[in-house]
């Protein structure tokens, strides 16, 4: 803004100098140039000449000057009432408004006429009124958001506002010109976001989940709440690198892990699932099994893996003991259909053999029927013995 006046003051001066310099000798070359004439009544009348030229030469740089002042107030005042944000100023001594923009009369409730005869401490929550006035009179940064402060509608309701601030000079009054941007939606949002995390971290300590992501470009694993109530490693004894959770995984699995997750990103697999032994810190192992969503950047190329990695030990444990169990089930059928036929057919052979005997029956026979009924008995034992580990197993 100073520019221009200097640039004027600068002008003015060049002229007067040159004048001076060259007015006399202008005006000596049209008194020989025109010898029928006598010039020399020219220099009665130089300062006149002179005055008038640089009078019309400031007259058209100081309008041109103002229209460019006028431009920049048109400019600042659509700029002023045309804001999203709330602009506002108010007097550094009263604290009252000044000048206020429609956002704001949107905003807040008030008419504007309303608003010029209030102060900003009308604008606030009575608990806020003494720490904003304190805020006011003491040395504080300006030009910059300060902090959140909470603002107050007409109809009682309080919203918060983002503040920037700092002074000028309106109507000749010191003055502070302040933007307010609500963020009433940002914060209802962000508390939102932080019930969602509540429920979140609720749910997978239930189901013993454990969020992670993965950045292939950085190498950077980061784990979220639950790795190290489940596995045992703190913040202090775990490495956020694949190497490391790598290193972790059982000797006998590790291969096959690195290969399947290594595939996964290779052929930009939208899912990516396996099953492994996990090593805690307190040397001992647990089944888990980890599944990832591949995250894919503008250019098409893998940005990051999101996953969850869920203990399943006791499903795996289960497993084993249905397992075990079958193979019970198996020699119960083993034993029923190949042994527990052979004392029954000795039986059938021997009441065969005792009905063509009509005279009488042979000690020997009965001997083998008393064996046979033994062998029998004790398959039957052993049939009983099995059917109870698998219910005990239950």
């Amino acid at each position: 803004m100073r520019r221009i006046p200097a640039i004027i003051t600068l002008v003015y001066l060049a002229l007067g100098a040159l004048w001076l310099i060259l007015g006399s000798q202008w005006i000596r070359y049209l008194d020989q140039r025109i010898p029928e004439r006598d010039m020399r009544f020219l220099y009665s009348y130089k300062n006149l000449i002179f005055l008038f030229v640089s009078g019309l030469i400031l007259f058209v740089l100081i309008e041109m000057y103002r229209r460019s002042i006028s431009r920049m107030q048109s400019n600042y005042k659509q700029l002023f009432e045309g804001s999203i944000a709330i602009i506002y100023v108010f007097d550094r001594e009263n604290f009252r408004l000044l000048e206020v923009n429609e956002r704001m009369v949107e905003q807040y409730g008030y008419t504007r006429l309303e608003l010029l005869n209030m102060t900003v401490m009308d604008l606030r929550p009575a608990a806020e009124q003494s720490k904003l006035a304190h805020y006011l009179k003491s040395t504080h940064q300006e030009g910059r958001a300060t902090q959140v402060w909470l603002h107050k509608r007409k109809n009682g309701k309080t919203f918060p506002a983002l503040i920037s601030h700092h002074k000028t000079i309106h109507k000749k009054q010191e003055a502070y010109t302040v933007i307010a941007i609500d963020i009433e939606i940002y914060v209802k949002a962000e508390e939102r976001i932080k019930e969602l995390l509540k429920v979140y971290e609720t749910v997978t300590s239930v189901t013993n989940d454990v969020i992670w992501e993965y950045c292939p470009g950085t190498n950077e694993l980061k784990w979220q709440n639950g790795f190290s109530e489940i596995f045992g490693y703190t913040a202090d004894l775990r490495e956020n690198t694949k190497e490391w959770i790598l290193s972790k995984v059982h000797p006998e699995d590790q291969d096959h892990v690195e290969k399947s997750m290594a595939e996964s990103l290779e052929k930009l697999s939208n899912s990516w699932r396996c099953e492994y032994r996990l090593k805690c810190v307190d040397g001992s192992y647990k089944y888990v099994s980890n599944q990832a969503f591949l995250l894919l950047d503008a250019l098409g190329q893998a940005e990051k893996m999101v996953g969850a990695l869920r203990d399943i030990t006791i499903r795996k444990n289960y497993e084993k003991r249905l397992l075990h169990r079958n193979e019970i089930l198996k020699n119960i059928a083993w034993e029923n259909s190949h042994k527990f036929r052979k004392p029954v057919s000795n039986i059938i052979g021997i009441l065969n053999l005792m009905k063509i005997e009509e005279k009488g029956t042979d000690a020997s026979l009965l001997t083998m029927l008393e064996r046979s009924a033994l062998e029998l008995d004790e398959m039957i034992n052993k049939i009983n013995d099995s059917t109870n580990i698998v219910d005990q197993e239950e």
